[in-house]
Formats: C-alpha cells, structure tokens, sequence
C-alpha cells in the first residue's frame, strides 16, 4: 500500500510539474506576443504621428529650391555669379539645412520603414512616401549643388583663360553621394548629366520629394 500511495503522489507531483512547465510555456508566449504587438503598434504611431512633420520639412526644402531656382539658376551670367556669391552662398546654406533636419527625420524613421511590413494600410503607405521622398530629396539636393558648381568652375575657367586678376570663386562644399534607398537600381532626384535646372526639373515637385496629403 505504501509503495502504491508514494506513487500515486509521485504521478501526482509530474502532473503538477507538467502543468507548470505548460503554463509557464503559455505565459512566456503570451507575454512575447503582447510585447511584440505593442512594439508593433508603437512604430506604426512613430510613422503615423512622424508624417506631417516629414511632409511638412520636405515642403519647406521644396520652397528653398524653388527660390534657388529663381535667384541663382534663372539667366545665370559670369557677373551675376560674382556679385552675388556671398547670397548665394547662404542660399545654398539654408537649403543644405534644411536637407539635414529632414535627414534627422528619417534617420528616426528608417528601421520602422525599410523591409518594414506594417499591419496597417496607412503606415505602409506613409513609410513609401517617406522612404520615396528622402530618396530624392538628397539627390535632387546633390544634383543642385553640382549643377551650381559647374557654373562656378566655368566661371573660373573663364577667368584664367583670359588672365583676369579677379579672385576665384569657391565651389560648394558636398560631402554626400547619391543614394539608392529601395534598392530598385534608380535614383529618383537625380538629372542625367547634371545639366543645370529648366523648367522641368522645376516644375516636377513630386520627383523633387513633394509628399503625398494624407
């Protein structure tokens, strides 16, 4: 009888342990799925909340180039490069600003987006916008600064070929590269040949990073 009852309460006790064990197995997936859902939930608002803002710099990135375009690109001569070099200079400044604040943006942004799937309709199409937009807000900001630098090599090649005394003028700084952010081999933002700004170029905001209203 003894040896009965001691095991009876030794498949009692590996039931109970089973059980625990089991329970435990549930609450830890549980936990991780309520965790993983909150995460989840949490960069879905990151990107939702983070748009208007996004939208709202790229804009304001859009205005400065406009600007640029009118005042620095529009009838540009050799005598309107050198009196005005020091304005123009700023401009570029304040649209190489802007740039950086939108580039802080996405830099926040970019783990919630890139190979990002979101169970929401309206994150994944925001992060498109967002990861679109920056795309070619960098490199229509590249292909600016180019397009001006040439202008200033070609104005300083003028003055050496005809032995002015004149100063030369100093190109823009640029320490970044065209950037392919989805990977499909094209680099939205880019001119071919880097030819200075027309009226296309100007025209066209949406392949300047002019986001969508949502």
């Amino acid at each position: 009888m003894e040896v009965e009852h001691r095991s009876k309460r030794l498949a009692i006790m590996i039931l109970i342990g089973f059980l625990l064990i089991v329970i435990g197995i549930i609450s830890y997936v549980v936990i991780n799925y309520n965790d993983d859902q909150a995460e989840v939930k949490k960069r879905m608002e990151a990107v939702i909340n983070s748009y208007d803002t996004f939208k709202s710099d790229i804009d304001n990135f859009n205005s400065i180039r406009n600007t640029i375009y009118d005042e620095v690109m529009q009838d540009m001569y050799y005598q309107t490069l050198k009196d005005n070099d020091i304005h123009f200079k700023d401009l570029f400044s304040n649209y190489k600003k802007s740039l950086e604040i939108i580039d802080k943006e996405y830099n926040e942004l970019k783990d919630k987006c890139i190979n990002v799937l979101h169970p929401n309709a309206d994150a994944n199409n925001k992060c498109e916008a967002i990861i679109v937009g920056y795309e070619e807000v960098v490199n229509t900001y590249i292909s600016d600064v180019k397009s001006y630098n040439n202008n200033i090599n070609s104005y300083n090649k003028w003055l050496a070929d005809n032995n002015s005394g004149d100063p030369k003028l100093e190109e823009i700084k640029l320490d970044r590269d065209y950037i392919d952010v989805n990977g499909d081999r094209e680099y939205n933002g880019k001119r071919q040949g880097e030819a200075e700004l027309d009226d296309s170029s100007n025209s066209s905001d949406v392949e300047n990073g002019d986001l969508p209203d949502e």
